[in-house]
Parts: C-alpha cells; sequence; structure tokens
C-alpha cells in the first residue's frame, strides 16, 4: 500500500504576499507529523513520525511527502491518513474550538476511528490531549494564511479531506490539560528517609498512611537547627514525627495517571515518636 501522503493548497493567482503560501505549507507539514506522532505513542509506538519531502508541484502547492525510511510501515501511514480525515471533517462541522471539553470529544472521536479502523479491538489508544492541542493550534495557524476561496486538501491514496480554512483554535494553550491543584493541609505520622545533617536541603519522609515517600522542607528553623546541631538525637528508621503540614496536590487530567504530592512543607513537629507501633497512627485529636 502506497504511504505517500500530500498536502495541497489551490491559491488565487497574483495573490498577495506569496511567502505565506509557503509559510502555510510548513505549519501543515508540521501538523501532520504531529499528529503522526501523537497517534504513534497513543498505541505506544516508540519510534519518531517523520516525513521526507518527494516531490512540490507549483500549479497548485502541492506537498508530496514520503515516510523516512525504516521508520513506521505504510500500514500505520494510511492509518494516520484515516484518522487525520476523520479530524478534519469534524472541524468542517465548526468554525471554533476552544475549550478542554471540545478537544477531549474530537481525540475521543479520532481514537475510536483509529482502533476500528484495522488496528483490532484489542489495542487501547489514548491520545494526549494536550500534545492535540498544539497540534490543533498549529493549524489554526496555517489557516490564518489561507485567504478566502483558496482551498487546502490532505490525503494519500486512499484517503483525502478538505480543511475547513476559516477553522481557529482559540483556546489558551498555556493552560490547558494543566490537570487540578489542591491545598491540603495534614497532620500525620511520617518515617524519616532522607534526614539532613548538614544544609537546607528537603528532607524525604514516607507517609504510611497515605503510602507516599515525598520529599519536604521543613520550615520549623528552630527544630531544625536543634537537629543538626545534636540536641536531638538522631532519628532511627522505626521513629516517626508527628507533624503538621501542607502539601499541593495535583490532579492529572488523564485520569489513567494518580495524583501527585507536590510542593510539601513541614509547619510544626509535635513529636518524636521513638521505636514506633501499630499505635502510633492513631492520631491524637
Amino acid at each position: 500500500m502506497d504511504s505517500n501522503v500530500f498536502i495541497r493548497i489551490d491559491y488565487k493567482k497574483d495573490r498577495p504576499n506569496p511567502s505565506q503560501l509557503f509559510e502555510a505549507m510548513s505549519l501543515y507539514i508540521s501538523a501532520y507529523e504531529q499528529l503522526g506522532q501523537i497517534l504513534a505513542k497513543s498505541i505506544d509506538i516508540k519510534q519518531e513520525f517523520k516525513f521526507n519531502l518527494e516531490e512540490v508541484q507549483i500549479s497548485s502547492i502541492k506537498a508530496k511527502l514520503s515516510q523516512a525510511p525504516n521508520l513506521i510501515n505504510d500500514f500505520f501511514i494510511n492509518r494516520v491518513s484515516s484518522a487525520g480525515s476523520k479530524l478534519f471533517e469534524q472541524i468542517i462541522e465548526t468554525d471554533e474550538i476552544q475549550t478542554e471539553e471540545q478537544v477531549d470529544q474530537l481525540a475521543a472521536n479520532i481514537e475510536e476511528t483509529f482502533i476500528h479502523d484495522g488496528l483490532g479491538d484489542d489495542i487501547d489508544a489514548h491520545i494526549d490531549r494536550k500534545s492535540l492541542s498544539h497540534m490543533l493550534g498549529t493549524v489554526s495557524k496555517a489557516n490564518n494564511f489561507i485567504l478566502k476561496d483558496e482551498t487546502v486538501e490532505f490525503g494519500c491514496s486512499t484517503y483525502s479531506q478538505k480543511v475547513n480554512t476559516n477553522w481557529r483554535f482559540t483556546g489558551d494553550l498555556a493552560t490547558m490539560f494543566l490537570g487540578m491543584k489542591e491545598t491540603i493541609n495534614a497532620r500525620d505520622y511520617l518515617y524519616v528517609k532522607i534526614a539532613i545533617n548538614e544544609g537546607k536541603q528537603l528532607w524525604t519522609f514516607k507517609s504510611a498512611r497515605m503510602n507516599k515517600t515525598f520529599a519536604a522542607r521543613i520550615l520549623v528553623k528552630d527544630w531544625v537547627k536543634e537537629y543538626q546541631s545534636g540536641l536531638i538525637p538522631p532519628i532511627g528508621p522505626k521513629d516517626t514525627l508527628l507533624a503538621e503540614f501542607n502539601y499541593d496536590l495535583y490532579k492529572p487530567y488523564d485520569k489513567r495517571k494518580t495524583a501527585e504530592i507536590r510542593n510539601v512543607k513541614i509547619m510544626k513537629i509535635e513529636d518524636i515518636v521513638r521505636g514506633g507501633s501499630d499505635e502510633q497512627f492513631e492520631i491524637p485529636a
């Protein structure tokens, strides 16, 4: 099966700023490569998705691209073209995509097309929504250079789809799909995995209750000074600190990923429990 794809711009004769056509073509090619890379990663293909320029036709600017040698096979290239056609088919129906919900729905539709287009139902594809947002932003930038009555078409030997050049991506790429952050105040017994005997580096603790290990900064300066000067005996592997602390709980937008604890700050150290026991994890009121 032919693995070549093409991108064609039918442009107005005597159009102003002809260099914009080549800027648009460059962006469309970049977007196509981005889409291929996103789809490859969605099914855990580790190879880089790249094209070589095989031919340029000037009558209407048409870039014919061939798969870089020794990379992803022809079957996958055609699946990318099919998914690309599905994507551009969907954005024909609207002139704007702005929200995370719209991108998420677009990604879900492409996932379904990608899996049921010959890859097999047993393959789990998951498209990175943030990467897809950036790819959409690239298409939108390219569309900015296309004038009224000019047309753009993507395709290969078996699929082709015209692009809605009026379509724009207006979401804020800097803030989309960052997940959610919640600041939490806690009181817990903490094992000291790594104590800092000199300097201001982060300590490492483990919470048995949360089953999490994390780095933290101790803001109780007098306690740290006493510990590092030897006034407080070293903390052993079975000892715990009863401490008050706060942290940021980061919840990724991808619900398949686990939440992360970040920016932990120990605000108060109430006690050191030497030796440890199951009873110590009953936190006093």
